[in-house]
């Protein structure tokens, strides 16, 4: 079990560093952007930044939860990751 816990939770955080990769690629798109441009893009960025940081928030409490709470902390984490995936990518929702 533990073994699989570990998997599943470095699985996250390489997924979350990826997902941190392309808002620093979007945040780069928005420094070159057109005025009107430009404010479609902070709105999307802030709300992903946003996400992020939930979605990291919940990594944390997976990786601190007992094994008594895990598989519940887990499915919490499942939650934001698939709100997290929809967001970035809406066209591609895999649920």
């Amino acid at each position: 079990m533990l073994k699989k816990r570990k998997a599943y939770e470095s699985n996250l955080e390489a997924q979350l560093a990826m997902w941190k990769a392309d808002i620093d690629v979007l945040q780069a798109k928005a420094k070159r952007a057109e005025v009107g441009a430009k404010v479609q893009y902070d709105k999307t960025l802030d709300s992903l930044e946003r996400t992020h940081a939930e979605a990291g928030k919940r990594l944390r409490s997976l990786q601190e939860a007992g094994d008594d709470t895990w598989d519940s902390v887990k499915a919490g984490t499942e939650k934001a990751w698939a709100e997290f995936r929809d967001l970035f990518h809406p066209t591609k929702n895999t649920r």
